[in-house]
């Protein structure tokens, strides 16, 4: 199977990279190495060094045709978030829509969009938590996580 990996260079992303080159998968890693970094890549994976904002994203993927797009690339930072509330914006919601758009222009056949936890959901009412837990974004990024599910 092929697997594109956004946000792959990063510390999370590149764990998965290496799983899924374990498992026998074809992976290409798209990550503009802003924060990742190219030595986190697994040999075996490819790397293009691309912002997922870049209009080139959705021709990438046409010319990939991954199975699956498991998308981690974004702004992770919440202090950032609150200083600089667009920059989130702008990488994890936008960035998030060009990931889905290119997916769907793509003709992928699923995405995996990894989202936040406890950011999204501010103090919690009960234990164990589910996913009808309502939603009370803490931070400009928790908003953007919360955004970018809405999306999904």
């Amino acid at each position: 199977m092929k697997i594109v990996v956004t946000g792959g260079a990063g510390f999370i992303g590149s764990h998965i990279v290496d799983a899924y080159v374990s498992a026998g998968h074809q992976v290409v890693v798209v990550d503009d190495l802003s924060t990742g970094k190219q030595e986190n890549v697994h040999p075996d994976a490819r790397l293009v060094e691309v912002d997922i904002n870049d209009p080139r994203l959705v021709g990438l993927f046409q010319a990939e045709r991954p199975d699956v797009v498991n998308h981690h690339a974004a702004n992770a930072s919440v202090s950032r978030s609150v200083r600089e509330p667009r920059f989130d914006a702008t990488h994890n919601v936008l960035g998030t829509l060009n990931v889905l758009e290119a997916s769907r222009r793509a003709e992928v056949g699923k995405v995996i969009y990894i989202s936040s936890g406890g950011a999204m959901y501010g103090k919690v009412e009960t234990l164990p938590m589910d996913e009808d837990h309502p939603a009370k974004p803490v931070s400009p990024y928790a908003l953007s996580k919360h955004t970018g599910e809405q999306y999904v």
